[in-house]
């Protein structure tokens, strides 16, 4: 039994090889461009074609997660109206300038900000080391970018391409982007993030299934570090003051809570 259970291993094995060796032998083909790729070639056929690559990728990363600029040769800029980094800070200043951003995440104006600076002191106080974390509906990476050259703690960045090539973004500044709807669990295993953020992409547009679904696996992801329940460290509520809020009426939550520690 022991010899045949190895012997179909072995040839899986060789069957896996031989067919990855075809896979690379075949000829280059790229992709029919946008819904073309989908709608052309069988199943088969799409698992042989390569993807598509900028013409000039850059061959190094940025020394810090704020560089001065970004490439341009390192996003494929077909699909995008702007064709550039200058244009998107021109066109989209909230996404796209960088210091801008990191001010925001650093100042204090009002009950509902949460600086970085009090956030890491209110987890030293509370005896919790912050290393790993998620970043849910990050944009450029910007929270993650402070984190990591501030306090060398590891984000990942949630953020979807919608009008901008925001997973680019984030990896030209030399950090991790997931591309992941909210409607997907996060692929990382139970347990492992001391951190999960939910910015400014989890609000009411987001329907209620879909936010149940993406904080329970929130929980499942959080490593724990409190007692009996969630335990509310910061909550904050208060009126959304820009013209949106106003016109409609939104309302912002602060809330900083630590995960319990479960019993088996």
């Amino acid at each position: 039994m022991g010899f045949t259970m190895g012997l179909n291993f072995i040839l899986l094995l060789v069957m896996v090889v031989h067919e990855l060796h075809s896979l690379f032998d075949l000829p280059f083909r790229p992709r029919p461009p946008g819904n073309a790729y989908s709608q052309r070639l069988p199943p088969a056929s799409r698992r042989r074609c390569f993807s598509k690559t900028p013409s000039k990728p850059p061959s190094s990363l940025p020394l810090t997660p704020f560089p001065t600029s970004l490439p341009d040769s390192g996003v494929i800029w077909n699909k995008y109206s702007c064709k550039s980094f200058a244009c998107l800070l021109q066109n989209n200043p909230t996404s796209f300038d960088l210091n801008a951003q990191r001010s925001s995440l650093l100042k204090y104006t009002s009950e509902l900000d949460l600086p970085i600076s009090q956030f890491v002191q209110l987890a030293k106080s509370a005896n919790s080391a912050i290393r790993l974390g998620i970043d849910i509906g990050g944009g450029t990476g910007t929270f993650a970018a402070v984190m990591k050259k501030s306090y060398n703690v590891t984000m990942l960045t949630t953020t979807m391409n919608v009008n901008a090539p925001y997973n680019e973004a984030v990896a030209l500044r030399g950090l991790v982007p997931l591309h992941v709807p909210l409607q997907q669990r996060f692929p990382v295993f139970d347990g492992t993030m001391d951190l999960v953020r939910c910015g400014r992409a989890v609000n009411r547009w987001i329907p209620v299934s879909v936010m149940e679904f993406m904080f329970y696996d929130v929980d499942r992801v959080l490593r724990a570090a409190g007692k009996l329940g969630y335990k509310k460290v910061k909550w904050a509520v208060a009126n959304k003051t820009d013209p949106s809020g106003l016109k409609h009426g939104e309302v912002y939550l602060t809330a900083l809570l630590q995960k319990p520690v479960s019993e088996s």
